[in-house]
């Protein structure tokens, strides 16, 4: 009898952790639906509110506090306050910490973290130097981890490509990770599924401001 409860008590746990699965996934691509469809700052806010929501119930995915994050970084680069903006990437700050917590994907993650010590570059021209040694550095460590992630590439091109041209910055120098991070985000077309997969279109317009300027 102990083991036909037991065994019960098993199927139970493993149903519902199945129930679960799809529940989490549908969840995730509703709200990235939600995230390509978003116009203004208070839609994008409602997206990250969801993110926030998802991660409170999935703690051990790091899919969402990526997302959570990702979106508040987002809304930075369009808040007009300079206080806002640190505020807003204060918080994603927490989010990538807490992804890194519970083992995500660390290529992506680095990606990531050096897209927000981007942002941080935005809030003041003066952090301009220490952010962008910061940036470069932990998408170097993007890149080792993945090299076949054409986010790194596209946020480490972008790195490069502000940064002046006599410490070897500039579009000449930047245009060959953008052209290698086309390369890696065609591969990406018809990737399904909720991993990261944006950045194309921001690859593409950096490459013909690139071109144009090399012209």
């Amino acid at each position: 009898m102990k083991r036909i409860i037991l065994t019960a008590a098993i199927l139970m746990v493993l149903g519902t952790a199945m129930a679960q699965q799809p529940n989490f996934e549908s969840a995730m691509k509703e709200t990235l639906t939600l995230f390509d469809s978003a116009k203004t700052n208070n839609d994008l806010q409602a997206v990250a509110n969801r993110f926030e929501r998802i991660a409170t119930t999935e703690s051990t995915k790091w899919e969402p506090y990526y997302y959570h994050a990702f979106t508040n970084i987002n809304l930075s680069f369009r808040e007009k306050n300079n206080d806002k903006k640190d505020a807003l990437l204060d918080i994603a700050q927490k989010s990538i910490d807490k992804a890194l917590e519970v083992n995500g994907d660390k290529s992506e993650l680095f990606a990531l973290q050096g897209f927000l010590y981007q942002g941080r570059i935005q809030v003041s021209a003066m952090r301009g130097m220490t952010y962008s040694q910061k940036a470069s550095e932990i998408l170097e460590n993007a890149v080792k981890e993945n090299p076949k992630n054409p986010r790194a590439l596209l946020l480490l091109g972008q790195n490069i490509y502000y940064t002046p041209k006599m410490f070897g910055g500039g579009s000449k120098n930047a245009l060959p990770k953008f052209q290698e991070a086309k390369v890696l985000f065609e591969s990406e077309n018809g990737k399904k599924g909720i991993s990261p997969r944006w950045g194309a279109i921001s690859n593409k317009r950096m490459i013909d401001a690139c071109n144009k300027e090399n012209s």
